[in-house]
């Protein structure tokens, strides 16, 4: 299962898929439709199944998929003009999970953030933390957050930026990972 946040991903990860003998479920994130990218052929990119990170960080790691990255980027932008420095990492492949590339940029920051536009209960981002308050418990220094859609019926495309997930509602995420006072 693969979900592309930019167009050279959304090119990479469908040709990918295509050459996969695997069956694979391609998510297609409606706002990459217009999405623009100028992009070099050959394109070398990393295959289905391994993350990447999108933003260098020290404080905390923003973890997204798909429609989410940009969102989680956006967070990282206005987050380091108020001094914090966020990592983002871009899962590109939900099934299979990068556990290597997730849990080593959780050790390195000790806190996370799982953005995600689905919704909380019982969605791709409680597994997500699971699996990285599993591996990575030792070296959290806070529970692993979870800014999601909300646990409601989808809404009309016209309300549907009060169901997402937005820059706020993830900055307020990383606030509450337990700062310590100086």
């Amino acid at each position: 299962m693969v979900a592309p946040a930019t167009p050279a991903d959304g090119y990479a990860l469908l040709r990918a898929a295509i050459a996969s003998p695997d069956p694979v479920i391609f998510l297609e994130p409606k706002k990459l439709y217009w999405s623009k990218e100028e992009i070099e052929f050959p394109l070398r990119a990393p295959g289905i199944g391994t993350a990447v990170i999108r933003r260098p960080g020290t404080d905390a790691t923003l973890i997204a998929y798909g429609p989410s990255v940009p969102v989680a980027l956006e967070a990282a932008e206005v987050a380091a003009q108020e001094g914090r420095s966020l990592q983002v990492v871009d899962l590109r492949s939900i099934v299979p999970f990068d556990d290597e590339t997730v849990c080593a940029a959780v050790r390195a920051t000790g806190r996370a953030v799982v953005v995600t536009e689905s919704a909380g209960f019982a969605g791709v981002a409680a597994e997500i933390a699971a699996r990285v308050t599993e591996r990575c418990f030792s070296s959290l220094a806070a529970p692993v957050r979870r800014v999601t859609g909300f646990d409601i019926p989808y809404p009309p495309p016209k309300l549907e930026h009060f169901q997402l997930p937005g820059v706020d509602r993830v900055l307020d995420a990383v606030d509450d990972l337990q700062w310590e006072q100086s």
